[in-house]
């Protein structure tokens, strides 16, 4: 007999040869989930897991490796099979009749609270299916779906992006859900920005969701946002007030 629905043995986890874990699982602790953490430099380029059982039952297992960098400029990383890019361009809205059209301008000067950002995505690669695209935010700005009567997605009929499968604006972050990918693909969201600061914005990344190991990243951004002082006289004219205005600044 197996003893599937009623095991009794022990584990034992090796990694590189380090006993890393041991466990007695029971009919009562029979589903666990085990992480093992290790620092990179402990690690190398190849690892050996090795798995023991000892005694009755059958001992099913899967593993999964996530890695996180400490690095403080994240440098681009992709392949032939996926690479990812990310620009930032200032985003105009115009009126043509009754109707209003959009157009992007490269990104430069001072970008004011207010202001809107477009966006643009570009993965490259091999054909491909369910892919997610992750693209975190600067803290000071909000995603926008539409500006008045236009769209911004792809049913504005203006080229505004290829088509996705599924776009969530979550607090941090856009997520872009692929079902088929031919191989190459323009994706665009636009933001506002709206308060002062400074933030590091994370790298965007894609991936492909059934074979997580085949990924890419974009490089980070830093967005600095700074109070613009503005001097505004008193009304019994002894003094003057500053007050801060913000105004945005994009380090590329």
């Amino acid at each position: 007999m197996s003893h599937e629905l009623s095991p009794n043995y022990d584990v034992e986890v090796y990694l590189n040869g380090e006993n890393v874990l041991t466990q007695h699982v029971s009919a009562a602790v029979a589903s666990q989930t085990f992480t093992v953490t290790r620092k990179a430099t402990d690690t190398a380029g190849t690892n050996d897991i090795r798995v023991v059982k000892r005694g009755a039952g059958m001992l099913y297992f899967s593993a999964s490796f996530d890695y996180y960098t400490g690095e403080e400029d994240v440098a681009a990383r992709g392949s032939a099979d996926l690479n990812l890019t990310r620009e930032y361009l200032r985003l105009k809205i115009v009126e043509d009749g009754y109707k209003l059209q959009w157009k992007t301008e490269p990104l430069t000067g001072e970008i004011h609270s207010g202001d809107l950002i477009v966006v643009k995505l570009k993965l490259d690669g091999t054909k491909a299916r369910h892919l997610m695209i992750e693209d975190p935010i600067p803290a000071g700005a909000e995603q926008v779906e539409n500006v008045g009567n236009l769209n911004l997605d792809y049913t504005s009929g203006q080229d505004w992006t290829d088509w996705y499968s599924s776009r969530e604006f979550r607090d941090n972050r856009t997520v872009f859900f692929i079902d088929y990918f031919d191989g190459q693909m323009t994706l665009r969201y636009a933001m506002r920005v709206q308060v002062p600061g400074n933030f590091r914005v994370a790298p965007a990344r894609a991936e492909r969701m059934y074979q997580p190991s085949t990924q890419a990243n974009t490089c980070e951004r830093e967005i600095d946002v700074p109070r613009k002082e503005m001097i505004v006289p008193p009304e019994d004219g002894l003094g003057t007030s500053v007050l801060g205005l913000g105004s945005l600044i994009l380090v590329l």
